[in-house]
């Protein structure tokens, strides 16, 4: 369904981005994106959310490393249960058919927790699926996977001063 090669990046839900940003910095010389602060609509099973979001990426090639604080209301609400505060929230991954793919997660067993709310109701941009294990999945749509890229490098963040989600 996946392929390990699809992965670009663990995300981490972290009390203080600053501070861990710092921490990694410190220990493995990381560079960072713009810390991104916005507002962004997400559908999860319990309705719409605005979630307020602060994240930024590690630069420098794959595999990359998400750092978000949490946000009440979301599956990002405080740092992974199932493997402590601090532990890895979710692999993130590229989706060529995204949409197939969500589909066929949700009918193996992974439900969608979480998605861009377009106001479809549909898997839009980038979705969550809930392992039975504890962690989530991210799949986010590989259409917008050069502007991304562009962004980790460099490039002003691509929905910059929009509320239209990555």
């Amino acid at each position: 369904m996946l392929k390990i090669t699809d992965i670009y990046h663990t995300g981490f839900v972290v009390p203080d981005l600053d501070a861990a940003m710092a921490d990694l910095t410190g220990v493995f010389g990381v560079a960072w994106t713009s810390v991104e602060e916005r507002e962004m609509p997400v559908l999860t099973p319990d309705g719409p959310v605005a979630a307020r979001m602060r994240f930024a990426y590690s630069q420098g090639g794959s595999p990359r490393l998400e750092l978000l604080e949490p946000v009440p209301g979301t599956i990002w609400e405080a740092p992974s249960l199932s493997f402590g505060a601090g532990g890895a929230h979710h692999v993130g991954v590229w989706a060529d058919d995204f949409a197939a793919t969500s589909a066929k997660l949700e009918a193996a067993g992974f439900p969608r927790v979480l998605t861009f709310d377009d106001g479809s109701g549909r898997a839009v941009r980038f979705a969550y699926h809930r392992l039975p294990s504890g962690p989530f999945v991210e799949l986010v749509d590989a259409t917008r996977r050069a502007e991304l890229e562009a962004w980790f490098e460099g490039a002003d963040y691509p929905a910059a001063g929009a509320t239209d989600g990555y």
